[in-house]
């Protein structure tokens, strides 16, 4: 991944949809993997995952699966 590409589409109604997606997604299979953790209060754990999305999203992912994939790899739990 490479964010340093300016995307003029970054913020159209498809591509919000897609990383939408791609967290609630991403969101499901943290918590299956962490039956312990206060999701609902890990603000950290949000925060992180926005960021992967922004940075998947500047680099012109937008398939849903994908996002997933791309956001969940190398996101380490603590």
């Amino acid at each position: 991944m490479s964010s340093g590409n300016l995307r003029l589409d970054l913020y159209n109604p498809k591509t919000i949809e897609s990383l939408e997606q791609g967290f609630d997604s991403s969101w499901v299979v943290l918590q299956g993997r962490d039956a312990i953790r206060d999701f609902e209060r890990d603000s950290d754990l949000k925060t992180a995952l926005n960021i992967k999305l922004a940075a998947l999203a500047a680099d012109g992912v937008t398939d849903p699966a994908e996002i997933r994939e791309w956001t969940l790899e190398g996101l380490v739990l603590r």
